[in-house]
């Protein structure tokens, strides 16, 4: 294990950085997934969870991350609809006992999945740093650019002042939403629009001449009354692939890129790193994530931020938001680095992300029985296999599994049995393991 001061894990998925407050049940289904982040956990670490964490889950992950059970300490926090999650963890009485367990632990500092105005007044209130900052002052002077950059109209302002392509496209108002989608289905046949301040497909609208789509968006309340929208012209997207980034006192480095599995709009997975037509786009990538981060860096921002984009079908790649926060993908991403540094591995191996439903109810230690019988759990004596990342699903059927390997072909191999082991339905989202 890794040496360093302790972190109090903040799985604060309920945060309005990358979606409002008012969207609280989409942020309580996102916050299910919280239990991955046992990955970071190291002796000595707090985890705040707004979901339990299964006991079979804890001795599964700190098993392999050759970590004892009583190495590390969780806080259940269950979240309250409309608010931040350091409002309930205060409210419920949890403050208290958070401040009990991180007291005597030397240089101990909160590490949130993303970084919004209540994490740095929790901050504050615990006498913590938030990491990477010196200070949860100097963590507060970064919230500006983490709120506008977290935005799609923020992202689009910023990228064209550093040159990274965005779809055409313009932002406005709800009320003049109307008028902007008129003027862009005369332009481009079809158009997207999107919430402003939204993630993982949340509220993206696809409009066609004729489609009567205002209804739908009425019902749904999405983007609030007075909120921003982006309208952009349609692409004829061919893949769609992320760079994660880093920005810290050593200047700004790429940690990975890869290409999302998706399911119309929505992220269902993802395989690292780039491969087949998509691995050409890699270099403009790294070299937009740089521009970002030196900006975000000159705003006073430290830690992990990407870029999205989409290759289109005659190979342009083109920037369609920043997330600077920790996303559903930095995570896994760690969790296979620190399983490949312990198993001894020279070069970085490739890697999936998936999410798929099995056809039958089981739970978490029958699912690991399953891969251990096969023989593709994962095993550092040979440096590959499968991983269930994020615990048992609630309802005992949608899996999320990593699965690591040298090459690209032998991950789709696994996943081939891993589909038969666990009984899984269809096929993973593109890409598909030809790398089309």
């Amino acid at each position: 294990m890794e040496q360093r001061s302790p972190w109090v894990v903040y799985a604060n998925f309920v945060s309005d950085a990358a979606l409002g407050l008012e969207a609280g049940a989409v942020l309580e289904r996102w916050a299910t997934q919280a239990p991955r982040k046992v990955w970071l956990l190291g002796p000595g670490d707090i985890l705040v969870s707004p979901v339990p964490v299964s006991r079979d889950f804890m001795s599964y992950a700190l098993g392999l991350l050759g970590a004892p059970d009583d190495a590390v300490s969780v806080i259940h926090a269950p979240p309250r609809r409309g608010v931040a999650m350091a409002e309930a963890l205060r409210d419920d009485g949890r403050l208290e006992a958070l401040s009990r367990l991180a007291a005597g632990r030397a240089g101990i500092t909160l590490l949130p999945t993303a970084l919004d105005a209540s994490t740095v007044a929790l901050a504050e209130e615990l006498g913590m740093a938030v990491t990477p900052y010196r200070s949860a002052r100097a963590a507060a002077a970064a919230l500006d650019v983490t709120s506008r950059l977290n935005t799609k109209a923020g992202f689009r302002q910023v990228a064209a002042e550093l040159g990274i392509r965005t779809p055409e496209g313009r932002t406005c108002r709800r009320d003049g939403l109307h008028d902007a989608v008129r003027e862009h289905l005369a332009a481009h046949g079809r158009v997207v629009l999107k919430p402003d301040r939204s993630a993982g497909g949340h509220g993206m609208t696809f409009v066609s001449p004729g489609d009567r789509w205002w209804t739908g968006i009425q019902e749904d309340g999405l983007g609030g009354a007075d909120g921003l929208w982006v309208v952009e012209e349609w692409l004829d997207v061919a893949h769609s692939v992320s760079i994660q980034m880093e920005a810290g006192p050593q200047g700004v480095r790429p940690v990975f890129s890869g290409e999302m599995r998706t399911a119309g709009a929505v992220f269902t997975g993802y395989v690292s790193p780039l491969t087949g037509a998509a691995a050409g786009v890699r270099t403009e990538l790294e070299r937009w994530g740089g521009a970002l981060g030196r900006y975000l860096a000159d705003h006073g921002y430290a830690g992990p931020f990407g870029i999205d984009a989409v290759v289109t079908r005659d190979g342009t790649l083109v920037a369609t938001e920043s997330n600077i926060r920790r996303t559903a993908t930095t995570t896994p991403q760690a969790m296979v680095a620190r399983l490949s540094r312990a198993a001894g591995l020279e070069e970085d191996p490739a890697w999936l992300l998936g999410q798929r439903r099995a056809a039958t109810v089981f739970g978490f230690a029958e699912a690991v029985d399953r891969l251990d019988a096969a023989g593709i759990d994962w095993r550092s004596a040979t440096g590959e296999g499968v991983v269930l990342y994020a615990d048992a699903p609630h309802d005992g059927r949608s899996w999320r599994y990593a699965i690591t390997a040298p090459e690209h072909e032998r991950l789709w191999e696994l996943e081939e049995r891993l589909t038969d082991v666990l009984g899984l339905d269809g096929r993973p989202g593109s890409p598909q393991p030809d790398g089309a």
